[in-house]
């Protein structure tokens, strides 16, 4: 535990007196307006924070996504839109924020504040998982290569990016780590609420359930792998855990059940209609933005057209396509259900307009794909050419970000 807090906070100020130097230095090689424009800026409405320290320090952040849950945070759910966002950052940078003064920067100050401590919390679990998994070796260079991927910075951004993923993790290390299903269900209801991908989890803890409990209540034989003692026959008092950690599996299914019959009740409309209207979005065979982005970078004939970053969207496709195959056969098969599913759910979204939109920041979900890259990272040379590549298309898209430039 101390080795992996030492290496988390490293990585962590590392990445943030990094960050810190950038957001200055940026604007001052690549002067570019950041006023207000609804069209080339929109500020959704949020005060546009200059003065004093808090503009200094966030000022650079206040970009894209971060304005919708700071609207959603300031004014709760009035424009549908922002309905496609789960409640739980937001509502959480709210109520943080009145520690802050309140109001937008309060808010501001607050949704920072908990990007940054789930962070570290990422870190500090990644650190253990792989360590367990590949060694203290390949867990330092796990840390390094998901801190400073190309868009990695969205980790210590006001995203969701943080805490999902430190939701997800802790989600699966209490389910395959401890045999704490209870806990494990409550993770990963907190993972849905936070983005509506954390359903997935319900997958991943479902097979783990079944490599722990599902085998000896069913056989009634001793098989628990994990320190929970299953034990034989079919005493009243397993069987009720046992099935009590199989309704704890279901909670992050409950928890995106929850939001979207609360959209349906308070007469939201549904989410195809929502991202067809305003985010050009809506759901197809899986693998037909990977054609229609394919086309765009060859043929044009989309607005992505000339775009770097949907090169590098296709590229992160490839990377998950091919890594998920290796974390089955390397890893083990509750991360790679993990993995799996997230990929078939990011593959639904299909847009004419935008194919293959942000994922290259959804690829930081990924916990699985940087642990085969740090496994891979053991020859020199590739850990040379994943860490070089990665710091300068880091230090490249922060800055495009930070000029009001679309990344992710």
């Amino acid at each position: 535990m101390k080795t992996a807090v030492k290496h988390a906070l490293l990585v962590f100020v590392a990445a943030r007196l990094l960050l810190a130097v950038w957001s200055i230095i940026v604007p001052v090689l690549l002067p570019a307006p950041t006023t207000p424009d609804p069209i080339l800026r929109p500020y959704q409405g949020q005060p546009h924070l200059t003065e004093g320290v808090t503009g200094l320090l966030l000022e650079p952040w206040q970009r894209f996504d971060t304005l919708h849950y700071m609207r959603i945070a300031e004014e709760g759910y009035a424009y549908e839109e922002d309905s496609v966002f789960p409640p739980l950052y937001p509502l959480a940078s709210r109520t943080l924020g009145y520690l802050f003064g309140g109001g937008a920067a309060g808010n501001m100050w607050a949704a920072t504040l908990i990007s940054h401590v789930a962070f570290i919390g990422v870190l500090i679990i990644l650190f253990m998982m792989t360590d367990a998994d590949l060694g203290s070796k390949s867990a330092a260079r796990t840390l390094i290569y998901l801190t400073f991927f190309p868009t990695g910075f969205f980790l210590l951004a006001p995203y969701t990016e943080s805490l999902f993923i430190f939701f997800a993790l802790t989600s699966i290390w209490a389910a395959r780590h401890n045999g704490r299903f209870g806990v494990a269900g409550l993770l990963g209801l907190l993972a849905s609420l936070t983005r509506l991908t954390g359903w997935v989890l319900l997958i991943p803890l479902a097979y783990e359930w079944w490599r722990q409990w599902g085998k000896p209540l069913l056989t009634h034989k001793r098989g628990n792998q994990v320190g929970v003692d299953a034990g034989e026959g079919s005493h009243p008092v397993k069987l009720f855990f046992g099935w009590a950690n199989l309704m704890a599996v279901g909670l992050p299914g409950l928890g995106t059940a929850i939001f979207l019959i609360w959209r349906w009740a308070v007469g939201i409309p549904s989410l195809a209609t929502i991202y067809q209207q305003y985010w050009y979005q809506s759901t197809g065979i899986p693998g037909t933005d990977l054609i229609r982005a394919l086309e765009t970078m060859f043929l044009g004939g989309h607005s992505r057209q000339g775009e770097f970053t949907l090169w590098f969207d296709f590229f992160c496709v490839i990377l998950l396509v091919v890594s998920t195959y290796f974390v089955f056969r390397k890893l083990n098969v509750t991360y790679g259900l993990y993995s799996v599913l997230l990929l078939f759910f990011m593959l639904l979204p299909v847009s004419e307009l935008k194919p293959l939109y942000s994922f290259s920041r959804y690829t930081l979900a990924f916990f699985p794909t940087f642990m085969i890259l740090a496994q891979a990272g053991e020859n020199p040379w590739v850990n040379r050419a994943v860490l070089y590549t990665s710091f300068i298309l880091y230090l490249y898209f922060t800055g495009q970000y930070f000029i009001w430039g679309w990344v992710a």
